[in-house]
């Protein structure tokens, strides 16, 4: 019997990412306090809290955004400082949908995503 595969951990082989934080009503003080110190602590542009599902993600969000140079300090970061939180990390190449999939990265949980809007 084969052991299941490892989850993929993010590589940084893009111009930039976005990494979208998951929560729920239980969870948004907490999701807000991790964008905030975010983008206290690193260049980031931290997006709006949405308390609704918006593009393909099945749970609120909000998108913190970010370049190649921010990568390996936030992504750790966000690993580590996320305390159960999900966090969906993708490229931006230009091609929504295999950002959405193959260039797609998760902390946590993984989350079915809608692309039919791709």
């Amino acid at each position: 019997m084969q052991a299941p595969a490892a989850p993929r951990r993010p590589v940084n082989v893009h111009g930039a990412y976005h990494a979208h934080v998951y929560f729920d009503a239980a969870t948004v003080a907490q999701a807000r306090a991790l964008c905030e110190e975010a983008g206290c602590l690193f260049k980031v542009a931290v997006g709006r809290v949405h308390e609704k599902n918006v593009g393909p993600h099945p749970r609120w969000s909000c998108q913190l955004a970010f370049s190649a140079a921010e990568f390996d300090r936030i992504v750790p970061w966000l690993d580590s400082h996320r305390h159960g939180l999900d966090v969906f990390v993708h490229g931006l190449s230009g091609d929504d949908l295999k950002d959405h999939t193959d260039h797609a990265y998760w902390l946590g949980n993984a989350w079915p995503l809608d692309l039919s809007i791709f």
